[in-house]
């Protein structure tokens, strides 16, 4: 391939300056969409926070198992 001129590597730039700007308004995601995941973030982290404040059932106390002893081959 030929070696470009300045001119035509600024204007390859410009082109892909615009190119870019383009794709990236046509792939927006919408504030609408935003709002709804950011509302259901909110929600579930709401009610981790709450899990965490009143757990529903008080914890039984916990009791360590001994290990079991290996069979002797028996």
């Amino acid at each position: 391939m030929a070696e470009l001129s300045q001119r035509e590597q600024i204007a390859l730039h410009e082109f892909s300056v615009r190119y870019r700007a383009a794709l990236a308004k046509q792939h927006q995601t919408p504030e609408q969409s935003l709002g709804i995941v950011k509302d259901a973030v909110r929600e579930q982290y709401e009610q981790e926070q709450e899990a965490k404040r009143s757990p529903s059932e008080p914890s039984a106390p916990t009791q360590e198992k001994e290990p079991e002893e290996p069979d002797q081959g028996r």
